[in-house]
């Protein structure tokens, strides 16, 4: 099997290591971090990178046609919704984003999300690609207010940035074997310190990745959107569904 995998960057060591050993051809393409913020952004991107995979094909540049373009992305905001397979079937995890990709299921992300009320997630991909709310980085932006609007609107400014970190009580750290985690854990415990949140470290889980790209496509756990359908909320457990696209109505 053949699989192009469109994803978030923040996935990008456990998808080349996943991908070295797996049994399926697997090609990548990542996005920036951060997309999810602005979900039509996301899904431009998204549909665009589709499209690049479909035109490839098409013109003759690719040489083999994937089987399926798996997205590393959940419903993010909704950010996913409307995207349209064309005439290569695209597969999705059902999880509201990728925390639920780093846990290993959905499932467990509820779990430790009803446990842990008001948790801020951040692991290595965050760490790597993410702007994280650190000291120094709410410093230098102080400063770049400060510069730029003078002392009292820097400090107002200042004041709303820091104003959403009252809304959690618990920064959860997903931890990932590598050479990286002594010094990104340092940073968590940190910025945790600094915002009286109380740290936890939480045992990542490759499994749900793992089963996208070895083409383990259980229909609990991943939509399959054939060709001519688009995806869209489900606004249930399931979290998204595949509906018929108007043109093939």
């Amino acid at each position: 099997m053949r699989i192009h995998v469109i994803a978030c960057q923040v996935f990008s060591r456990q998808l080349y290591a996943l991908a070295a050993v797996s049994p399926n051809v697997i090609e990548l393409t990542l996005l920036p971090q951060g997309l999810h913020d602005t979900p039509e952004m996301l899904r431009r991107m998204v549909e665009q990178a589709v499209d690049q995979v479909e035109s490839r094909v098409e013109e003759g540049i690719s040489k083999r046609r994937p089987d399926a373009i798996a997205l590393g992305y959940g419903l993010c905001s909704n950010g996913v919704v409307g995207i349209k397979a064309k005439s290569i079937p695209i597969v999705l995890p059902r999880t509201d984003d990728c925390i639920g990709v780093f846990l290993g299921s959905q499932k467990r992300y509820l779990q430790l999300f009803h446990r842990y009320n008001g948790i801020y997630w951040l692991n290595h991909g965050w760490v790597e690609s993410a702007y994280l709310p650190t000291r120094e980085q709410l410093e230098q932006t102080y400063q770049e207010y400060r510069d730029r609007y003078g002392e009292d609107n820097a400090q107002y400014l200042k004041e709303q940035d820091e104003a959403w970190s009252g809304k959690y009580r618990y920064c959860g750290y997903i931890t990932f074997p590598g050479p990286w985690e002594e010094e990104y854990l340092k940073i968590t415990e940190e910025t945790a310190r600094y915002h009286g949140w109380e740290m936890k470290r939480l045992e990542g889980d490759m499994g749900m990745l793992q089963r996208l790209l070895a083409g383990k496509w259980d229909p609990e756990e991943f939509l399959v959107c054939p060709p001519g359908y688009r995806i869209e909320a489900s606004f249930d457990e399931s979290k998204v569904t595949a509906v018929k696209s108007e043109e093939h109505a």
